[in-house]
């Protein structure tokens, strides 16, 4: 299930729910960031699909997404190709 669609459709997020994704989003990726070389980033695609997703709702949502999420998205988007 897709994080848009699990959102409550009776009510918007709050700020410290928003803030609480955009911590989960940096952690996540952060770890996997310094546990995992770029030869083995095709194993986390579905980690980086829920990480984009994530992003893609806080964007929604008018919510800054912590620009090193970006970096690290970029990293595994490099050794993706």
């Amino acid at each position: 299930m897709k994080l848009l669609e699990a959102m409550p459709k009776n009510r918007p997020l709050n700020t410290d729910e928003k803030e609480i994704i955009g911590k989960l989003l940096l952690e996540l990726a952060v770890e996997l960031d310094l546990h995992y070389e770029d030869e083995d980033m095709f194993a986390l695609a579905p980690s980086f699909n829920l990480i984009k997703e994530g992003c893609s709702l806080l964007e929604k949502l008018g919510h800054n997404v912590h620009p090193d999420v970006y970096k690290i998205l970029a990293r595994y988007n490099k050794a993706r190709q």
